[in-house]
């Protein structure tokens, strides 16, 4: 089975529901980013943008890569674990501060890169659990979260 990035991805948690799925075409996948997917209500998988509401997991992989331009080509281990601590980086311009610890905000994708957007509550798809990893300037460049689960959507299946 692959494994998560190592640079980013589950921190706390199990990974008792990992199954594959099929992806979406030309997806890219870093490793200094996040990995949250949602359907695309064909039955494939894609990279989880600022509005993305229907998340069924996350990603496991271990190196950059770009997807099959085929819909469905690459197959991908999920983690379907919704309960699971996540890192990912802080996309934008706000800073992380303490007093966001329980607070919710979107995801963003600048640059292929899937991370958290600070100053964004549209959606409210995550929640944040704490600071993550600080740079040698002192700057707090990532942050723990989870899903909110009060804000996933599903769709029918008829």
């Amino acid at each position: 089975m692959a494994q998560q990035s190592i640079e980013y991805g589950r921190r706390a948690g199990t990974s008792q529901y990992v199954f594959d799925w099929p992806i979406g075409a030309s997806e890219v996948f870093k490793k200094k980013g996040g990995a949250f997917m949602v359907d695309d209500a064909s039955g494939r998988l894609d990279i989880a943008t600022a509005t993305g509401t229907k998340i069924q997991g996350y990603a496991l992989f271990q190196s950059d890569f770009t997807a099959s331009s085929t819909e469905g080509a690459t197959i991908l281990p999920i983690d379907m674990d919704l309960d699971n601590i996540y890192e990912l980086p802080i996309n934008g311009a706000t800073v992380w501060a303490d007093t966001m610890r329980g607070k919710v905000c979107d995801l963003s994708v600048v640059s292929s890169i899937q991370g958290l957007n600070l100053g964004a509550s549209a959606v409210d798809i995550v929640e944040l659990i704490d600071d993550g990893t600080t740079n040698p300037a002192g700057t707090v460049v990532s942050a723990l979260c989870r899903v909110n689960i009060n804000n996933v959507t599903r769709a029918g299946v008829v």
